[in-house]
Formats: C-alpha cells, sequence, structure tokens
C-alpha cells in the first residue's frame, strides 16, 4: 500500500469565517493538511451564489465557480448562531481549533464572540481597513482596495484613467499576507502556547504590493505612475498579430533584443526595417515620444500580421527577441509550459457528475505535500440540521 508523507498541517483545526478576502488564505493551509471547516448559517454563505455560475446546476447547493475553486479541501458546518444550541455548537468548534480566520463583513458571528471562547489560540482578522483606524468602519471592495491601495494608479497606460487589475487581486493579495502572517503566529503558539490576534488590512497589503514602486521612491525619490519608473520607448507594448496579442520589449537599452528585432526583418524581407535602421531610432528620448509610438505600431503589427503568437514566440526565443504571447484564460489550459509542469488536477465535481480541471499549486515542493483531496462543501439541508453542526 502507497504510504503518503506527513504533510505540514496535519491535526490544525482551522474555523474559517470568511467569505472574500480570507477565503483564499484558508484553502492555502487546506491544501497543505489542515482540517478547515466553514461555519455558516443555516441557508448557506452568500458566496456559494458568486458568479460565474454553472448552467444546470444547482449553485445553492454545489456553489458556482469562485466558490467551487477557493473552498477545495475544506469542510462545512451550518450552524444557527440565534439558537443557544448554535452558540454552543460554536464555542466548541472554536475551543477544539488552534486557528480561526474572521472576516467582520463576512459573518454575523463577532470577533468578540470568537476572543470569548477561552484558550490559546490564533485568532487572524481579515478586513478591508482593518479594526483601527479613521477607515475601520468603511465598506470595501476590490476596486476600493486597488484605488486606495494605489495598484490602480500604477496600471494602465500613461497619459489614461487608472486601471483595475482584473482577478479580484486585492482578495488574493490579503490572503497571501494574512496566511504568512498565520503561519508565523501558528509556529510560535505551538513553540511557547502563546496566543496571538493578527490584523490583516486589505488596504494595507496592496499598498506593500505595488510593484517596486516603494525602492524606486526610497532609493531614486522619484514617484512611479502608469508606464513605470521611467519613460516607456515605442517598442514596449502589446501589439495584435494574426491571432490575438503579443508582448514585445526590444528598446535600446535591451540592444540584444532591438538588434534581434532588426535581424529577423532583414532575414524576411521586410521593407519596414530600412525606416527603423535610421538615425532618429538611435535616440532613446525620440523613441519614448507619441509620435515614435505612433509610427512603431502600424509598422510592427505589419510585420507580424500573418504570424501567430505561438509562431512568435518560437522565433523570438531562438533569436533572444524579449516577447511573449498575451494569453487569454481559454489559452492556459493548452499551455505548453503549464501543461508539461501539470499545472491543472482534476477535482471531482458532483454537481456536474464528472471531473474539472482546476488550477494547481501555487508552489512546487521538494515533497509532494500539496493536494486535493476533496470538492469544495456542498450546502445539504439533511447533513446539517439547524442549530446543529455537523463537520463533513
Amino acid at each position: 500500500m502507497e504510504t503518503q508523507e506527513p504533510r505540514p498541517y496535519t491535526g490544525v483545526r482551522i474555523i474559517d469565517l470568511t467569505r472574500d478576502l480570507g477565503s483564499y488564505c484558508t484553502r492555502l493551509f487546506a491544501d497543505l493538511g489542515a482540517e478547515v471547516i466553514r461555519v455558516e448559517p443555516p441557508q448557506g454563505r452568500s458566496d456559494r451564489l458568486r458568479p460565474p455560475l454553472v448552467a444546470g446546476v444547482d449553485a445553492a447547493m454545489h456553489g458556482g465557480i469562485p466558490y467551487a475553486f477557493l473552498n477545495l479541501n475544506k469542510k462545512a458546518v451550518r450552524v444557527d448562531t440565534t439558537t443557544q444550541a448554535g452558540r454552543v455548537v460554536l464555542a466548541d468548534l472554536i475551543g477544539a481549533a488552534q486557528v480561526v480566520v474572521h472576516e467582520p463583513e463576512a459573518t454575523d458571528i463577532a470577533l468578540s464572540d470568537v476572543l470569548a471562547v477561552p484558550g490559546a489560540r490564533v485568532v487572524t482578522s481579515v478586513s478591508y481597513f482593518g479594526l483601527t483606524g479613521p477607515y475601520a468602519a468603511f465598506a470595501g471592495c476590490d476596486l476600493v482596495a486597488q484605488a486606495l491601495g494605489g495598484i490602480a494608479w500604477l496600471s494602465g497606460e500613461p497619459n489614461k484613467a487608472p486601471l483595475k487589475l482584473a482577478g479580484d487581486q486585492s482578495v488574493f493579495v490579503t490572503s497571501l499576507y494574512a496566511a504568512a502572517a498565520t503561519a508565523l503566529a501558528l509556529w510560535d503558539l505551538e513553540k511557547s502556547g502563546t496566543g496571538h490576534i493578527l490584523d490583516v488590512s486589505a488596504h494595507e497589503a496592496i499598498a506593500h504590493s505595488l510593484q517596486n514602486a516603494l525602492q524606486v521612491y526610497d532609493l531614486e525619490g522619484q514617484v512611479m505612475s502608469r508606464g513605470g519608473e521611467g519613460v516607456r520607448d515605442a517598442t514596449e507594448a502589446a501589439f495584435a498579430c494574426k491571432d490575438g496579442y503579443v508582448f514585445l520589449a526590444a528598446p535600446l537599452s535591451l540592444s540584444v533584443s532591438w538588434n534581434a528585432l532588426l535581424t529577423w526583418m532583414k532575414d524576411e524581407g521586410f521593407d519596414g526595417v530600412n525606416r527603423l535602421l535610421e538615425d532618429d531610432w538611435k535616440d532613446r528620448p525620440t523613441r519614448a515620444t507619441a509620435a515614435k509610438k505612433a509610427e512603431f505600431r502600424p509598422l510592427f503589427e505589419r510585420f507580424v500580421a500573418n504570424k501567430t503568437k505561438s509562431e512568435l514566440s518560437a522565433e523570438a526565443l531562438k533569436r533572444k527577441l524579449v516577447m511573449a504571447p498575451v494569453s487569454r484564460i481559454a489559452d492556459l489550459q493548452a499551455d505548453p509550459q503549464l501543461l508539461f509542469r501539470r499545472f491543472f488536477h482534476k477535482v471531482a465535481m458532483p454537481g456536474l457528475g464528472k471531473d474539472v480541471a482546476f488550477p494547481g499549486a501555487p508552489y512546487r515542493l521538494s515533497e509532494p505535500l500539496w493536494r486535493v483531496d476533496r470538492p469544495a462543501p456542498r450546502l445539504d439541508d439533511d447533513a446539517a440540521p439547524v442549530g446543529v453542526g455537523v463537520a463533513r
């Protein structure tokens, strides 16, 4: 019989009182062996209905696609905390846990009720603006967190409006910070027996994750904006090709890339290369002007108009040209790098009656400690009667 490696958080129980900001945090622990139990009201938590939903699937029972991803490997229990019996169940669950991750906006269970349960444990509060300060009572969302945190200011094109990053980035950034802090506090709890209360703010997590903006200001006294810390060269952008877009970077400062592009154009007899060989294309400040950008785009897009992203990427690698495909979500399951790394994993989806491919581990460990043991918990009225907690 095949034996499995012991996992880092086997034997650790985590009570999950999250919906948005902390849901990926608890999933990270569940993937490494922790018993993560979602505590939900009798009707279930609203994140089960977050779109996109799957056509023909009972979303209230099985959840939508975001719910399915963020809650793999977790268990669930429905507790009616408006009853005395439910409050006893909740206290028992918390009392047997080493960690509680609490998101104030996600639950009617107050942080004070969690802290009132006797025992030493790690209690991580995850919110948009933290537990204290002038914004503490403000409502938040991903757009607000990205705007006030500063990442939207750095995203998009120069001289255009700030751009919100796709994919609920504040949720994942905040969860990563919360997970790292919780792991450190849990280690100390196990070593010293001392409990910890952690206050994780999405606003601060985003503000601490602004590419290298803080370092640029600290070292050079320069405030970064859309377009980076310097003036962007005409070649540094996404350009249309036969089946989508590629990102190119061939400024003079990357002479290998720029020379490779010119050589490629010469090899194919592209007439536009003669323009790029003229003296004004040898001046860095000139290449960053709007006029040069407006001239380069149609010239380069004419060169790549009949070439696919995969053809361009393969040729760029051979020629040491800095260029990469701009992938759509639909492209990723056929991406050769991700396929080689076996990034996607099939997970049983009871609501669909079939296995579905999900993203795998966000890291590669030397031992096989990460795995998916179970799909996201479904809502089953018979399995968890109102007022009584049943983990499954």
